[in-house]
């Protein structure tokens, strides 16, 4: 997951968001008490902890699992067995889906895949995307929806290639929110090879990113 980055940063300062983790429940404190009223009251705080600790949990993964209810899927088309979705859809959606065929078969392989079926690849216009306890966010994995929703930088000039697809993608293969894999260096290298250093790269791309190798696509390691 990916958090939206502050427009004034640029697409090049992007970090990343912070993924839901799980709460540690607490236990008793270390040592004996003197008196056993004191331990059961201790006994009851800790419990009252604990179950206040769940139904915390609880309701969040009931408001993740009502959000996924209420987004429904609209597929312009299929690659790679994947849904794929254009929150607004490109000038030639056909040009699109050749050029969506052509992504995925460049960045699959960098993990190892080769289909994403049962999933849904959503190209988004803005930040304006929940993703866990974030309220923004570039890129989202969403394993409850089975949903990479990546947001098209908004002065990408019609490169939609230029979304983090590539990170989410890495999620979904790894299952590694703390970015510890050493796979995940080579992300913010593949920009290039990606999006525009490549025959036959889309003009759009190659007008707008030519030159750029580093940057873009910076990931944090061993960090959400």
């Amino acid at each position: 997951m990916r958090r939206a980055p502050g427009r004034a940063g640029g697409e090049a300062s992007r970090g990343v968001a912070r993924r839901a983790t799980a709460r540690l429940l607490p236990g008793r404190p270390p040592g004996r008490l003197r008196t056993g009223r004191r331990d059961a009251a201790l006994g009851v705080d800790a419990r009252a902890g604990r179950n206040a600790d769940r139904a915390r949990v609880a309701g969040a993964a009931a408001a993740l699992a009502l959000l996924a209810a209420c987004q429904p899927w609209h597929c312009d088309f299929e690659s790679h067995g994947a849904c794929i979705e254009f929150t607004t859809n490109p000038p030639d959606l056909a040009a699109a889906q050749v050029r969506v065929d052509a992504l995925l078969e460049r960045e699959l392989p960098f993990w190892g895949l080769s289909h994403l079926s049962g999933w849904r690849i959503q190209f988004r216009d803005g930040a304006n995307y929940p993703c866990y306890f974030a309220s923004e966010s570039a890129g989202c994995t969403d394993y409850i929806e089975h949903t990479m929703s990546v947001e098209i930088p908004p002065t990408s000039n019609g490169c939609f290639e230029a979304s983090e697809l590539l990170h989410e993608l890495g999620h979904y293969a790894l299952g590694d929110p703390m970015h510890s894999n050493g796979l995940w260096h080579g992300v913010e290298p593949a920009f290039a090879p990606m999006v525009w250093e490549y025959a036959g790269a889309p003009a759009e791309c190659v007008a707008r990113y030519k030159g750029i190798t580093s940057g873009m696509w910076v990931v944090n390691f061993n960090s959400f």
